[in-house]
């Protein structure tokens, strides 16, 4: 029989056994709720039992005893759930690849998949990718080779590699190779229509992206990589690996994963759920420091396009986002620990029950050798004792005693059963007073007790006010041009409405005053598109996860925001450990044709290598009115409606005011096919869409249309860049739109890589 009729026949054995422990876990999950919600009725209908003392200890250990058992067993059931959407992932495609080699014990046969699978006997059918012996499909090659295992290095001789394309139980290709991916079935996979979602990549691994994906010793690694070159793919698959590779005492929760915005943490949403991985949202930094300050809204800056797009150095923003500030913060916080942070009066309404003085002297008799949030510990203690005596004195006074008589009428007449002993009497009467007076010094305590009596926007002001010199100085800023940013942060408090930038550094300054607790307990932290991350913000996640490993991800050459880059500021941030660098200089996006075109607004030595997918020359549209290339764009896609079935297609223009004009420009049936997506918060819901520049960093279309192509646009050195990154989201055509005349950034490039359309 031949080779590709035994391997259909081994796919449908597969699908089988897929098909049988389905079946399986449907009747143990049915069984597993059953008896959940019996154990649920039965907790709901448990009473605690309070006649006495010990019966109500024991009632509550039945009632600890019983949620012990409930958790096991919904713990049980969210297992059972899981391994059932791994099958369901598998049912179509169960594996991409098979290794055959040589052992001690004997020749094995393994298949790849995103997930392990057993038969009935425990025999092995398919491996996980991100098992130790899978390696050998990604960096072995045939003949005598070694994959390494628990710290063992375990000598083979590969006899095959065979990779697979297979769709929806059919086998659509195979190849053998003795490469780690096979250049013809990467080609394949790569012409593929993209869609509102990432894929993920399992079957399509490069070597360079296997060595990150699988470093697990570097608590730092940093991958610097061109367009295309698949970095994001390999931090996503770099997280489901290290979630399986330590399995045994890793939650889900203690991974921390951050994205540029919404539209990109949709796109990228699906990837890990392809692989059987849940439970590990992306987020925005925004979002991370809307938690940590949840009093504040937090806004981020509306110059940040601006800022990019024009070319223009926010140099406020840049100072506010740098290392060089944390560090002039940190010192403030230690010149002002012998001091104590500027207090607020404590008050009952209008009435001083302690003042901010008396509280700075509490404060002050604190040990001068403990840190300032030690110290604030401390005085919070005294403050709170100090609030008990003053209740034990409000108890006895006459406005107490008249508020709980009348709490003591209405108990008796709401409950006429009442025992209404003397003894009972008494003890209701000081129960009643505690509630009185408890109840006027509620608002005190809480302040007491969350550190409100602080007065954290003052003290940042006072930060900023002091600001030194030759920080100034090196972001070339004047005190006039600081006081006059000082003013616009002063109504920014008053609104509780602060910038990202500010939230930061306030979280920062809080953090050093008290003891602020941090509920998300990270070990891994990954951030992609790391160029708009500043100094500040990872500064911000080391001072909160000092121990945790972190992979950094991103494209220099698409630094969208006019922050501070961190990459600069990497070695300071963690000069305790050891940085590990990789580049991904390849791409694989776009067709040799784009890459060779997006080149040209790229410095030499920053040039992008290619893989050989060959496409059309990009094309440049000229006309001097607006309606009329629309009208010539909505006239090819008419025309390619067949061809381009299933792609995904995107207009970007370079600032959201443009796209909102263009899109008004449209007609309503135009409209009806069109998506203007403006807003970070939204997401792709159709294959038509219009975009802006810095929204669309990050994403894949395969066609692109670049509006407006014209010197009012696209000029200076920064635009270089920009232009860059909007054709590089181009996987399979390139459309070049020109209103009037164009850019002189396109005058440099030869004509041999455009073609010119008429319009």
């Amino acid at each position: 029989m031949q080779a590709r009729e035994l391997e259909k026949q081994h796919l449908l054995n597969t699908l089988e056994i897929i098909d049988q422990e389905d079946q399986i876990l449907k009747k143990r999950t049915a069984k597993s709720k059953q008896t959940f919600d019996a154990s649920m009725m039965e907790n709901a209908g448990q009473r605690v039992q309070s006649g006495s003392f010990e019966a109500l200890a024991d009632s509550m250990a039945d009632n600890r005893q019983h949620e012990q058992e409930l958790l096991v067993r919904y713990q049980t059931l969210a297992a059972l759930e899981k391994r059932q959407k791994v099958l369901q992932l598998m049912s179509g495609n169960p594996y991409f690849a098979r290794i055959d080699f040589q052992e001690d014990a004997g020749k094995e046969t393994l298949y790849l998949g995103i997930a392990s699978l057993r038969d009935r006997q425990e025999e092995t059918i398919v491996i996980d990718w991100r098992a130790p012996i899978a390696n050998l499909y990604y960096e072995g090659e045939l003949g005598d080779t070694s994959y390494e295992s628990y710290d063992a290095v375990i000598p083979v001789e590969l006899i095959l590699k065979r990779q697979f394309k297979i769709r929806d139980g059919e086998i659509l290709s195979m190849v053998d190779t003795s490469e780690a991916i096979n250049d013809d079935f990467l080609l394949e996979i790569l012409d593929e229509a993209s869609s509102n979602h990432m894929k993920n990549i399992v079957a399509t691994i490069q070597k360079a992206q296997n060595e990150i994906i699988r470093d697990n010793r570097s608590k730092v690694l940093v991958v610097e990589g061109i367009a295309g070159s698949g970095k994001t793919s390999a931090l996503l698959q770099r997280v489901a690996y290290l979630l399986y590779s330590n399995r045994k005492w890793l939650e889900n929760d203690q991974v921390l994963l951050f994205s540029p915005n919404h539209i990109f943490s949709e796109y990228v949403s699906t990837v890990l759920p392809s692989l059987g991985e849940s439970g590990i949202p992306t987020e925005t930094f925004k979002t991370f420091l809307t938690k940590l300050l949840p009093n504040y809204a937090i806004h981020t800056e509306e110059s940040h396009e601006e800022v990019f797009l024009s070319g223009q150095d926010d140099r406020i923003l840049r100072a506010k986002s740098s290392l060089m500030i944390v560090t002039a913060l940190e010192k403030y916080t230690q010149q002002i620990t012998d001091l104590g942070p500027l207090f607020r009066d404590l008050k009952i309404g209008e009435q001083t029950l302690i003042s901010k003085k008396q509280i700075r002297s509490w404060y002050q008799e604190t040990n001068p050798a403990l840190p300032m949030y030690q110290r604030m510990q401390l005085l919070q203690t005294k403050l709170l004792k100090k609030i008990g005596g003053f209740v034990k004195d409000e108890m006895k006074k006459d406005w107490a005693k008249e508020a709980a008589e009348d709490l003591i009428q209405e108990a008796f007449v709401n409950n006429p059963n009442m025992e209404d002993s003397e003894k009972a009497e008494r003890r209701l009467r000081r129960q009643m007073l505690q509630k009185v007076v408890n109840r006027r010094f509620k608002g005190i305590r809480r302040k007491i007790n969350r550190y409100t009596f602080v007065n954290y926007a003052k003290q940042y002001l006072h930060f900023l006010q002091n600001i030194p010199n030759n920080l100034l100085s090196h972001y070339q800023l004047s005190r006039s041009d600081w006081q006059m940013m000082l003013k616009e942060l002063i109504q920014d408090f008053k609104n509780k409405d602060i910038s990202l930038e500010d939230g930061n550094l306030l979280f920062l300054l809080m953090k050093a005053i008290y003891p602020l607790e941090v509920n998300q307990k990270a070990r891994f932290i990954f951030i992609d598109e790391m160029q708009d991350f500043s100094p500040a913000q990872v500064a911000v996640l080391k001072y909160l996860y000092p121990n945790a490993t972190y992979t950094l991800c991103g494209d220099l050459n698409q630094k969208v925001f006019g922050n501070e880059s961190m990459v600069q500021s990497l070695a300071e941030i963690f000069s305790d450990q050891t940085i590990r660098h990789f580049e991904l200089t390849t791409s694989y996006r776009s067709t040799e044709e784009i890459t060779n075109f997006a080149n040209q607004f790229l410095t030499q030595e920053n040039r992008v290598k290619l893989t050989a997918r060959a496409g059309d020359l990009p094309k440049m549209y000229f006309s001097l009115k607006k309606n009329e290339m629309i009208a010539r764009i909505a006239q090819e896609l008419t025309d390619t409606v067949e061809v381009a079935k299933y792609w995904r297609t995107a207009i970007i223009a370079k600032t959201a005011e443009e796209c909102q004009d263009l899109y008004d420009s449209l007609s309503d049936a135009q409209k009806e096919n069109v998506q203007l997506l403006t807003d970070e918060e939204d997401f792709m819901k159709k294959s038509l869409i219009i975009i802006p520049t810095y929204l669309a960093k990050g994403l894949e279309f395969d066609r692109v249309f670049a509006w407006n192509v014209s010197p009012d646009n696209y000029q200076t050195e920064q635009d270089n860049l920009i232009l860059y990154t909007v054709c590089t989201r181009a996987m399979h055509e390139l459309n070049l739109l020109v209103v009037g005349q164009k850019s002189p950034l396109l005058e440099e490039i030869p004509e041999g890589l455009f073609e010119v359309k008429s319009v």
